[in-house]
């Protein structure tokens, strides 16, 4: 059985996003530099990235940022406002991210982000989309931290 280290509420207590955008489920491993999130977020019809019954893989991006924030959120008390100043190193490999239609089992997303930098005025992670061992989406991100409270 997988430890679960927040669940979707407390999660959502710490993302600017709320409702069907918190798009993650559970955070299962976090440490200094990484964290790992599981999200079924995916397989919902009423998903607000979805358009024309599909997810873009590019929304990946939107995933790993919340990611991102709640690992950001567990490393530090104070909560910055943060922005996504870089998308870099993006390598696509399946179009779309799976649907119920497109995988047997519902299984989630598996969303690893890794810390490379961090600093007072941001951040930058690399991160892996995965569904069954099939890597969807990888890249960097990179965050600017506002320096308003």
């Amino acid at each position: 059985m997988t430890k679960i280290i927040l669940d979707h509420i407390n999660i959502e207590e710490r993302l600017p996003h709320s409702g069907k955008m918190s798009l993650l489920d559970k955070v299962i491993q976090s440490d200094n530099i990484s964290l790992t999130a599981l999200a079924n977020s995916h397989l919902n019809a009423d998903n607000p990235l979805r358009l024309n019954g599909t997810i873009s893989t590019i929304n990946g991006i939107e995933y790993a940022a919340q990611a991102m924030a709640i690992h950001g959120s567990l490393l530090s008390d104070i909560s910055q406002a943060g922005y996504i100043v870089s998308v870099r190193n993006i390598e696509i490999k399946k179009p779309f991210l799976p649907d119920i239609k497109s995988i047997e089992k519902q299984e989630p997303l598996l969303i690893y982000v890794k810390q490379l930098m961090s600093n007072e005025n941001g951040f930058t992670y690399q991160f892996d989309i995965s569904c069954e061992q099939e890597s969807f989406i990888s890249g960097k991100i990179t965050v600017f931290l506002s320096q308003t409270r």
